[in-house]
Order: structure tokens, then sequence, then C-alpha cells
């Protein structure tokens, strides 16, 4: 896999310790082992401090499985209480299924690159279906539990530390750009939507899933219901005072999802509801939910209903073919 500058985009070359730049001097060092090419930190941590805890859980690495490890980095955060921790390990433990659901949308034999990989479940299921895949993230921390995902299941996929908005690659570099719940954690999700546009070949394809801002279900993030029919304005303070947490998340409509991928310059734009495989279900509530869902979008009327208050939301579009 080659590299490039997120500065100047010339073509890095890659040394034990680390990525340097012919062209522009500048030098990238590897976290954990792995390369980590961005220009910011996510919201959470400073570089430095998400560099130590990286190294910290890596030390963690071969000593368990990637639950475990999982695990490993929740005892290190204590920013996270019991129920959002077992909502969490439970979400990183099914990654997998929905990572097949989502790599069964993507042609065979496509070079994919999928942007915020975090634990890797994508990564897995893309890699068992035989397509070239490689994983971005912010967070080098949640890449090493990826490696130990991919590890565990005998596979293995280039992974690296990098910006949705600032990506380590040449234009037209893949077929295929994916993003599993990312959008709503970027500051600025226009940018990245013209990123991925970038290093998407011409003809190439985006599929885009994120949480429904609208979802008559409780927020994935914080489990509280109603939180994104709030004014933006007020969520961080209503999330401050039922939870006592910051908020940074911005869930986006599948309306707004829309506008924003056709505003970034992607061509054939489609929004809709996701198709949820009946193997999602976790006890006898969920399979009659996913029943119930799955009847509703067997008809176009119910198909906009779910797109406008579902759970989930898909945006598909393709980069316009070279003239």
């Amino acid at each position: 896999m080659r590299y490039h500058c997120i500065h100047c985009y010339h073509e890095l070359e890659v040394l034990p310790a680390g990525g340097e730049c012919p062209s522009c001097g500048r030098r990238y060092p590897r976290v954990a082992g792995l390369l980590d090419l961005r220009v910011a930190p996510d919201c959470y941590l400073s570089l430095d401090d998400e560099r130590a805890k990286a190294e910290r859980l890596a030390g963690h690495e071969t000593d368990t499985d990637v639950l475990g490890l999982a695990s490993v980095y929740y005892s290190m955060t204590d920013d996270v209480d019991e129920a959002r921790r077992r909502r969490f390990l439970a979400h990183i433990a099914h990654a997998e299924s929905r990572g097949s659901a989502l790599a069964a949308a993507i042609p065979a034999g496509s070079r994919v690159l999928e942007v915020g990989c975090g634990t890797g479940g994508f990564l897995v299921a893309a890699r068992r279906a035989g397509l070239e895949v490689v994983g971005a993230d912010v967070a080098t921390r949640w890449l090493v539990v990826a490696r130990r995902r991919l590890a565990d299941r005998g596979l293995s996929a280039p992974i690296v530390g990098a910006n949705a908005e600032r990506l380590p690659w040449a234009d037209a570099s893949f077929d295929v750009v994916v993003a599993d719940s990312v959008l709503e954690h970027l500051a600025d999700p226009l940018a990245a939507l013209r990123e991925w546009r970038r290093v998407v070949r011409p003809g190439g394809r985006l599929l885009v899933w994120s949480p429904n801002r609208y979802t008559l279900l409780p927020d994935p993030h914080v489990g509280l219901w109603g939180l994104g029919w709030l004014p933006r304005r007020w969520a961080p303070a209503y999330v401050r005072l039922r939870r006592g947490l910051p908020w940074s998340v911005r869930p986006l409509s599948t309306r707004e999802a829309l506008d924003l991928a056709a505003k970034a310059g992607w061509r054939a734009v489609e929004a809709g509801p996701i198709e949820v495989p009946a193997s999602w279900a976790r006890g006898a509530a969920t399979r009659a939910a996913i029943r119930s869902y799955r009847v509703a979008c067997a008809t176009r009327a119910g198909r906009a209903i779910v797109g406008h208050v579902g759970p989930l939301w898909q945006v598909s579009a393709c980069r316009e073919e070279a003239a």
C-alpha cells in the first residue's frame, strides 16, 4: 500500500520508524506499531494523550482476544459509565455481523477503503468476502483493537491512523469508500465527503451508514429518547443535564445526508433505510422489531416512513465517469 504525505501529497517513504516525505521533509511516527498520518486528533483526546493510550493498550494486545482488549480499553477510560460500557462492548461484539451486511453490498474484487474502521468488524467481513480492503481511523487506540480482531480471525489488512477529511492516498486510489457511523462525529462532514470523492476512481462508489437524527429509538451513543428532535443548540445542555457528559456528536437526518453528498459532488445519490438482516436479532423483542421493520421496508410508503424515522440510514452514490 502506497501512502502519500497529507500536506503535499507526494508519495511517502515508509520506514520502520514511520513515514518520511522526500518532497517536504515531514515525518510521521509509528504509534503502537501503526503508521500515524493524522493532522489532528479526535474530539476526545489530544494527539499525545491518544498516542500514549494506544501504546498502553498495545501492551495488552497479545494477552487476550478482541473483546478482552476492548474491556481493557474501557478499564482505562473513566468517563464511560457501566451502562454505556456494556452497550459499547455489545456493539463491538456484533461488529462483524454488521460488517457482513455492509460488505454484501460491495461488488466482488473491489479495492475498498473503510473510513472510520474502528474495531475492525467490516475489515474482517470484507477480507472474508475476498475484498481488497484498507482501514483508516482517527483513533489509533481503536486500530490496536482492530489489529487484534484481524489476528484472532487469522486475517490481515492494512490499517493506518488518518483523518476522514485528509486522507493519505493519491487521487482515484479506490473503487469504493465505505463509512459506518462516522459522519456524525465530524466537525465538517462536507469536507470529508469531498475528500472521499477525491480518493475514489471515476465511476467508483460511496456507501455510508449512520444513525438517523430523527430515529424514534434512543440515541445509540447516550441512550436518550428524542435527542435528535431537539434543536441542535439545545442538545449539548440536555445531554449534560441527563448524563453529565459533553456532547459533540451531530447525527444527520436522511435528507441532510442526501443534500451533503450531492453538495460534495457525488452523483446518483440515493438515501433510505438500510436492509436489516434477521441475524441481527438479539432476543424476542429485537426479533419482533426487525420483522416489523422488514415488513415496513417491503412497500414504497413504508420505506419512506422508515427512512425518515428508522434507526439507521444509508447513502449510496457514484463519482462521475471521466470525460
